[in-house]
Protein backbone atom coordinates (compact mmCIF):
# COMPACT_ATOMS: atom_id res chain seq x y z
CA UNK A 1 0.00 0.00 0.00
CA UNK A 2 1.10 3.49 -0.86
CA UNK A 3 2.02 5.70 2.34
CA UNK A 4 0.79 9.05 0.96
CA UNK A 5 -2.99 7.34 -0.07
CA UNK A 6 -4.02 8.93 3.14
CA UNK A 7 -2.31 12.34 1.83
CA UNK A 8 -3.55 12.16 -1.81
CA UNK A 9 -7.09 11.15 -1.39
CA UNK A 10 -8.03 14.89 -1.64
CA UNK A 11 -6.91 18.29 -1.96
CA UNK A 12 -6.91 18.56 1.59
CA UNK A 13 -5.67 15.06 2.10
CA UNK A 14 -2.87 16.30 4.20
CA UNK A 15 -4.81 18.22 6.92
CA UNK A 16 -7.24 15.35 6.88
CA UNK A 17 -4.61 13.19 7.79
CA UNK A 18 -3.43 14.79 10.37
CA UNK A 19 -6.36 15.62 12.18
CA UNK A 20 -7.09 12.01 12.61
CA UNK A 21 -3.80 11.27 13.31
CA UNK A 22 -2.51 14.14 15.63
CA UNK A 23 -3.57 14.89 19.09
CA UNK A 24 -5.05 18.54 18.89
CA UNK A 25 -8.01 21.05 20.05
CA UNK A 26 -10.37 23.63 18.92
CA UNK A 27 -9.70 26.97 20.07
CA UNK A 28 -12.14 30.05 19.76
CA UNK A 29 -10.78 32.59 17.65
CA UNK A 30 -12.83 35.69 16.35
CA UNK A 31 -16.26 34.27 15.17
CA UNK A 32 -15.32 30.49 15.28
CA UNK A 33 -12.81 27.83 16.03
CA UNK A 34 -9.77 26.54 14.78
CA UNK A 35 -7.78 23.57 14.84
CA UNK A 36 -4.50 23.65 16.91
CA UNK A 37 -2.39 20.72 16.97
CA UNK A 38 0.00 19.73 19.73
CA UNK A 39 3.31 21.41 18.50
CA UNK A 40 5.33 18.07 19.40
CA UNK A 41 3.20 15.68 18.08
CA UNK A 42 2.36 17.20 15.30
CA UNK A 43 6.53 17.89 14.17
CA UNK A 44 7.25 13.77 15.02
CA UNK A 45 4.43 13.09 12.84
CA UNK A 46 5.62 15.30 9.90
CA UNK A 47 9.11 13.65 10.25
CA UNK A 48 7.93 10.78 10.15
CA UNK A 49 6.23 11.20 7.25
CA UNK A 50 9.18 12.84 5.06
CA UNK A 51 10.92 10.08 6.15
CA UNK A 52 9.14 7.29 5.33
CA UNK A 53 7.95 9.17 1.86
CA UNK A 54 11.58 10.05 0.92
CA UNK A 55 12.31 6.49 1.35
CA UNK A 56 9.64 5.35 -0.69
CA UNK A 57 9.76 7.30 -3.18
CA UNK A 58 13.82 7.20 -3.36
CA UNK A 59 13.42 3.39 -4.08
CA UNK A 60 11.37 4.22 -6.96
CA UNK A 61 14.09 6.39 -8.28
CA UNK A 62 11.29 9.43 -8.30
CA UNK A 63 12.56 13.08 -6.70
CA UNK A 64 10.54 13.90 -3.85
CA UNK A 65 12.28 17.27 -2.30
CA UNK A 66 9.74 19.42 -4.16
CA UNK A 67 6.36 17.39 -3.78
CA UNK A 68 7.66 16.96 0.06
CA UNK A 69 8.55 20.62 0.64
CA UNK A 70 4.75 21.58 -0.41
CA UNK A 71 3.41 18.79 1.99
CA UNK A 72 5.62 20.21 4.63
CA UNK A 73 4.80 23.26 4.15
CA UNK A 74 1.00 22.87 3.88
CA UNK A 75 1.38 21.77 7.42
CA UNK A 76 3.44 24.96 8.58
CA UNK A 77 7.17 23.58 8.10
CA UNK A 78 9.48 25.10 6.42
CA UNK A 79 12.17 22.25 5.74
CA UNK A 80 15.56 23.60 3.61
CA UNK A 81 16.44 22.01 0.63
CA UNK A 82 19.70 21.14 1.86
CA UNK A 83 18.05 18.78 4.57
CA UNK A 84 16.53 16.33 1.61
CA UNK A 85 20.14 16.43 -0.50
CA UNK A 86 21.26 14.88 2.93
CA UNK A 87 18.25 11.89 2.64
CA UNK A 88 19.02 11.53 -1.04
CA UNK A 89 23.13 11.66 -0.42
CA UNK A 90 23.65 10.12 3.12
Amino acid sequence: MLPILGLAISPMGVQNSVAMLVPHEFKREGDGYVLQYNPEALELFVMQKVFTISRWLKSRGIDSTAKLQQMTQSLGYEIDSAFFQSLINP
